[in-house]
């Protein structure tokens, strides 16, 4: 069923094991395919409260194994995402951070001076 979904355009691959259905925004889709979710400034534009940043900003569990690229989905880093690691369970939904946490990466990703801000 998944291979014809797939097949027929009404799902997406996203890598092994994990699907999204057409609608979903194309910066979410590439943070999932990184292996993460949308952090800091991306997060902020998915919800709607900034601009879309030039760098996609991706919040990836402390243990993650293997990053990939987000428009390929080759294993890699991307020059082109800013990878935002975290040891605890951050507040959001299965694409995003929330608002709040959002505002607060931003804060520090600032401090830091990275470029795509």
């Amino acid at each position: 069923m998944l291979f014809w979904s797939v097949a027929y355009g009404s799902l997406i691959r996203i890598r092994e094991g994990l699907y999204c259905g057409t609608d979903l925004p194309t910066d979410a889709l590439r943070a999932l395919r990184v292996g993460g979710r949308l952090a800091c400034v991306s997060a902020l534009a998915f919800h709607g409260a900034g601009p879309a940043p030039d760098l996609l900003h991706v919040v990836v569990d402390r243990n993650t194994p293997r990053l990939r690229d987000p428009d390929t989905g080759k294993p890699g880093r991307s020059p082109k995402t800013v990878i935002h690691w975290s040891r605890r369970q951050l507040a959001g939904d299965r694409v995003a951070v929330s608002v709040e946490e959002a505002h607060r990466q931003a804060a520090r990703c600032r401090a830091r001076g990275r470029d795509s801000l």
